[in-house]
C-alpha cells in the first residue's frame, strides 16, 4: 500500500511535467522568430502523439514563412508513431481549402522523406484527391514525392505522364508531375532514364499549352544536358537512335531578354535601377550581348556607357519585338519598387500604342537608391491581367490563373533593403550597408520565393549584370524557379 501511495505522486509529477513540456512546445509555435517555431514543431513531432501532431498541422495552415514552413514540414520525417501518422492522415486528407494546401505540401514532404509504409500509403491516398482547376492534394503529394528524391516512388508519378492525352486536366497537377519526374530521374544511365524521358516526351507531344510544353522540355534538358527543344520527334529520334540533327530540334525563337526566352504570353520585366546601375558597363571590347540572334539585326550598343544604358538597350529591343498577342509590363526597383508607369498596374496588350508608351518610360529611367530584390519579386507575383491582387499570391486564384508566366529579373548588385526593413543593420565589405529586414538575406529571399512559386510555376530568368552582381543568388533564383541564368556586362 505504501508503495502505491508513493508511486501515485511520482506518476502525477511525470504526467504534469510532460503536459508542461507539451504546452511549452505549443507556445513556441506562436513565436515571432521562425527558428523558434521550428524548434516547437521539432519537439512536438518527437512526442509523436495525436495531440502533438494535430497542433503542428494546425499551425502549418497559418504559416507563411518559406523557411519555417519547409523546416517544420521536414520534422515529419521523424514521425514513426502509428497513432501520430494516423492523425496526420486524418487531418491532411481532410484539407480542402486553398489556404490549407501549403500545410499539406510541407507535411507530406517530410512524410515522403520519412519513408514509412504508413506514410507512403498516405501519399497514394492524397494522389486521388484531385481538383478541376485549383491546387489540390494531388499537387501537394506530387511536389512532396519529387522533393523526396525517392526513385522507388516513381511508379506513382510516371503513369500520370504516360497516360497524358490532352490539356483538359488540372494544369497545376500536370506541372507538379513533370517537375517530380525530373527530380526523381536517375542521374546516370540511359536505360534507367529512358522511362522518364519517354513519359516527358509523351506530354510534350500531346500538349498544346506553352507552359506544359516548356516544363516537359525543361525536364528533358536537365536530365540529358541537351537544349530544351520543343520538338518531341527530335527527342524520340535522339533517344532511339542516339543521334539527331540539332538544327531540327530548334523551334521558332520566342521573345527574349538578354538571350533568355519567354515562356507563355504573359511576361514581366523586373529591372534594377539602383544607384550602381550608373556605373560603367563592361562590354569586353566587343559588341556585347545580343538579344534576338536569329533576327536580321540586333540592338545598337554604340551609345552604351553605363549598366543602365545596357539594360535599356536590351529592354527596348525586347519590347520592339514583343508579339501583339502577348501581355506585359515592367517593374523597376531600387530601395522602393514600383510599376514603371504607376498608373498602369496590370498586364497590358503588346500593341503599338502600349509599346510606345513603355518605350518612352524606359528611356526616361534614372538610377538611384538601394536594391530591394524581395519586394520587387513579391510585387511581380501579384500582377495580373487587371491590376494586382492584395492577398498572398502563392495561392490566390486570380494570381494563379491570370498572373505572369515569365519574369525576366535583372540586378547588378545584392539585396540591401526589403519592405520589412526599418533601418540599416550592418555594413557588408562587398555590398555596403544592408537593411535589418529578414529578406535582405539571400537565403531567406530564395526560401520565400520558392514558397510563393511552389504551385504557380512561374519561370524566373535571373540576369546578373556586371562583376558586382550577386551571381550566386541569380543563379539559384533561376535554377529553383525553372528558368535560365544569364551573366552580362
Amino acid at each position: 500500500m505504501r508503495r502505491l501511495l508513493f508511486a501515485a505522486p511520482v506518476l502525477f509529477l511525470i504526467a504534469f511535467s510532460a503536459s508542461a513540456q507539451n504546452a511549452t512546445s505549443v507556445a513556441l509555435l506562436g513565436a515571432k522568430e521562425p527558428s523558434h517555431r521550428v524548434e516547437g514543431a521539432k519537439r512536438l513531432i518527437k512526442d509523436g502523439d495525436k495531440k502533438s501532431v494535430a497542433a503542428v498541422l494546425k499551425h502549418l495552415v497559418t504559416e507563411r514563412d518559406g523557411f519555417a514552413g519547409r523546416e517544420i514540414g521536414r520534422q515529419f520525417k521523424e514521425l514513426k508513431d502509428k497513432d501520430g501518422l494516423q492523425q496526420a492522415e486524418r487531418t491532411i486528407l481532410g484539407f480542402k481549402k486553398s489556404e490549407e494546401m501549403f500545410a499539406a505540401y510541407w507535411a507530406l514532404s517530410g512524410i515522403a522523406e520519412g519513408a514509412t509504409e504508413q506514410g507512403d500509403a498516405l501519399l497514394k491516398s492524397a494522389l486521388t484527391r484531385t481538383h478541376a482547376k485549383e491546387v489540390s492534394l494531388a499537387s501537394c503529394a506530387l511536389e512532396a514525392i519529387g522533393e523526396s528524391g525517392r526513385i522507388e516512388l516513381a511508379p506513382l508519378v510516371l503513369p500520370i505522364l504516360e497516360s497524358y492525352t490532352d490539356d483538359k486536366g488540372n494544369v497545376f497537377e500536370t506541372l507538379s508531375a513533370l517537375t517530380a519526374a525530373r527530380k526523381l530521374c536517375p542521374k546516370d544511365g540511359m536505360d534507367a532514364q529512358k522511362p522518364y524521358l519517354m513519359a516527358l516526351i509523351n506530354v510534350l507531344e500531346k500538349s498544346q499549352d506553352d507552359r506544359i510544353q516548356y516544363f516537359a522540355a525543361l525536364g528533358l534538358s536537365r536530365i540529358t544536358g541537351k537544349p530544351a527543344y520543343l520538338d518531341g520527334r527530335w527527342w524520340r529520334n535522339w533517344i532511339l537512335k542516339g543521334d539527331a540533327d540539332e538544327q531540327q530540334g530548334k523551334s521558332v525563337a520566342a521573345p527574349t531578354f538578354f538571350d533568355t526566352v519567354a515562356v507563355g504570353k504573359r511576361v514581366l520585366f523586373v529591372i534594377d535601377i539602383s544607384g550602381s546601375m550608373d556605373w560603367p558597363a563592361e562590354m569586353g571590347g566587343g559588341k556585347g550581348p545580343v538579344t534576338g540572334k536569329q533576327r536580321d539585326k540586333g540592338p545598337d550598343y554604340s551609345g552604351v556607357r553605363t549598366k543602365l544604358d545596357l539594360a535599356k538597350v536590351e529592354l527596348l529591343w525586347s519590347l520592339e519585338n514583343l508579339p501583339e498577342d502577348f501581355f506585359f509590363n515592367i517593374v523597376t526597383y531600387e530601395t522602393k519598387h514600383q510599376m514603371i508607369d504607376v498608373a498602369i498596374e496590370g498586364l497590358i496588350p503588346a500593341n503599338a500604342a502600349n509599346k510606345k508608351k513603355m518605350t518612352d518610360a524606359v528611356r526616361a529611367l534614372r538610377a538611384n537608391g538601394g536594391t530591394n530584390i524581395h519586394g520587387s519579386l513579391t510585387r511581380a507575383f501579384k500582377i495580373v491581367r487587371k491590376g494586382t491582387v492584395k492577398d498572398d499570391p502563392s495561392l490566390d486564384r486570380t494570381a494563379m490563373l491570370e498572373g505572369v508566366d515569365t519574369i525576366f529579373f535583372l540586378t547588378d548588385g545584392s539585396p540591401s533593403w526589403c519592405d520589412e526593413s526599418t533601418d540599416y543593420a550592418r555594413v557588408d565589405p562587398k555590398w555596403g550597408a544592408i537593411g535589418n529586414g529578414r529578406f535582405c538575406e539571400p537565403d531567406n529571399i530564395l526560401a520565400d520565393i520558392s514558397r510563393i512559386n511552389t504551385f504557380r510555376k512561374v519561370v524566373i530568368h535571373g540576369i546578373a549584370l556586371g562583376k558586382d552582381a550577386n551571381k550566386d543568388l541569380m543563379r539559384k533564383l533561376a535554377e529553383q524557379n525553372h528558368g535560365n541564368y544569364a551573366e552580362k556586362g
